[in-house]
């Protein structure tokens, strides 16, 4: 059943797919983690991540607003329906398998919801703090879900999840900021354009050629949220060494991702990168690369 199908009944984009055929379908750096796990963690975190691409797609698929919250409203029943062991797609079981297995609880993929619902808002974030929010919806969140079924409980998870879900989606930002333009999308502070000078519509390529030059405005915009991201990495990094060596293996699959998303920064962030040029990527015989040296110790 393709996407488009799902939207002729009325159900949401994947609604009827299994997890594995939309982790199939997807490129997203989250699954190279997903190779050191066992069979039932990782059934888990696919489901977690099933969850989590529905729900974005049925924002991003949605051909305009009111459906695309008519969406979002079938899956926060849907994981209601979870929770309360009576799930009714391949996904929603998933989930509930999940659930009942780790002990996960339906409180962060609700925040997930929440975050998702943030991108039906055209106004954009006024400030930092509603910027760190949107993050922490859509992507801490994910990682605190994550956290039961990787079996670390300590707070200093807790903590690591955080600020690891805060460069993550930072550096998806900076990566992202013309291909988010030219959909309407702003996630950088106003307060943020305002002090480097940028108008919006610059990010999607429209400005003047001054505004993209090295050492100009958008270059400036550019680096504020690299060092933002930066900055996460480094918290994420201190959170992770007051966890036990327990702890800290179990975290592998997360340790993965943020160094491929570091990986990924170091390439947005080293010299000038214009975002009128082709979107900055890492290959996926580098991904293996970076996750052989996670498991081999080599990378924090």
């Amino acid at each position: 059943m393709t996407a488009n199908a799902d939207i002729s009944t009325g159900l949401p984009p994947g609604a009827r797919l299994e997890p594995a055929e939309i982790t199939a379908r997807s490129r997203s750096n989250f699954l190279t983690g997903f190779l050191c796990l066992d069979a039932a963690r990782r059934a888990g975190m696919t489901a977690i991540y099933a969850f989590c691409r529905v729900v974005d797609d049925a924002v991003d698929e949605a051909v305009d607003r009111a459906t695309a919250a008519a969406h979002l409203r079938f899956w926060r029943g849907e994981l209601d329906a979870a929770a309360a062991g009576a799930a009714g797609t391949p996904v929603g079981r998933a989930v509930q398998t999940t659930m009942q297995r780790f002990g996960l609880g339906p409180e962060p993929l609700r925040e997930v919801l929440d975050g998702m619902a943030m991108d039906l808002e055209p106004r954009g974030f006024a400030d930092e703090g509603e910027l760190r929010l949107y993050c922490r919806r859509v992507a801490s969140a994910v990682g605190l879900a994550c956290l039961p079924v990787l079996g670390v409980a300590e707070p200093a998870g807790v903590d690591f999840a955080e600020h690891l879900g805060q460069a993550l989606q930072r550096t998806n930002i900076l990566r992202d900021l013309r291909p988010d333009a030219a959909i309407g999308r702003c996630y950088v502070p106003a307060t943020w354009l305002r002090e480097a000078g940028v108008e919006p519509g610059w990010l999607g390529g429209e400005g003047p050629a001054t505004a993209y030059a090295p050492g100009g405005p958008v270059a400036v915009l550019q680096r504020r949220l690299a060092e933002g991201a930066r900055a996460e990495f480094a918290a994420a990094r201190a959170a992770l060494r007051r966890l036990p060596r327990r702890s800290r293996r179990a975290l592998v699959p997360a340790r993965i991702m943020g160094a491929v998303y570091g990986d990924l920064l170091r390439r947005l962030a080293s010299g000038h990168v214009d975002l009128r040029g082709p979107k900055v990527r890492v290959g996926r015989p580098r991904k293996l690369w970076l996750a052989l040296l996670v498991l081999a110790g080599v990378r924090a």
